[in-house]
């Protein structure tokens, strides 16, 4: 049992193990067999409430992590964690909508289709074999991906932010001398640092 949770205590196992949870849920989601006016307006309802609650959930997550002290660290799980439930959210919107109108998607039949759809909306490959064909389902795709450009670009910002090492007082010492305040970078026709 002190080996287990030695195991759990390492932050990437704990990653792992709060994705295969939320794919779990997931998977686990009773959504076929969804058919009707009724049902539609409840995948709409349903999503919409999700994307809410998830949009307040992550501003709350970012405002945190910017007010805590950098000694303290971040929480990248739980930015990790939120990003997780997202896809979820999205893919399982996406399929309850499908089961209520199957003309809204083209080829969306599946809880893996619809997870594949939001990962490739998600990261903007949009392979185009699974996509909106209904107005609806179109303008549900287009409020994940203002969604993802805000709520997500503010999730991976802040994550990345964090792993970036940041020399005390390099930006202060940048705006007094005239050059970029991004690391590394020079203003036009200086010298690279060295």
């Amino acid at each position: 049992m002190a080996r287990l949770r030695r195991l759990f205590a390492r932050p990437a196992v704990r990653v792992l193990a709060t994705l295969v949870l939320v794919l779990l849920v997931y998977y686990a989601l009773p959504l076929k067999g969804l058919r009707g006016t009724g049902s539609i307006a409840s995948a709409v309802a349903s999503l919409l409430a999700g994307t809410v609650l998830l949009a307040v959930l992550i501003t709350r997550q970012v405002v945190r992590q910017i007010r805590a002290p950098a000694e303290e660290g971040v929480q990248v799980e739980s930015l990790l964690t939120l990003l997780f439930l997202v896809i979820a959210v999205f893919s399982a919107g996406y399929l309850a909508l499908s089961e209520s109108d199957a003309s809204q998607f083209v080829d969306l039949e599946t809880k893996t289709d619809s997870l594949y759809f939001t990962m490739s909306t998600l990261s903007t490959v949009g392979f185009g074999d699974v996509h909106a064909q209904g107005q609806l389902a179109r303008a549900l795709v287009t409020l994940q991906i203002a969604f993802d450009i805000v709520f997500v670009g503010a999730l991976v910002g802040l994550v990345t932010g964090r792993f970036r090492p940041v020399r005390p007082g390099f930006a202060r010492q940048q705006a007094e001398s005239g050059g970029s305040a991004i690391p590394g970078g020079a203003p036009p026709g200086d010298p690279p640092p060295k």
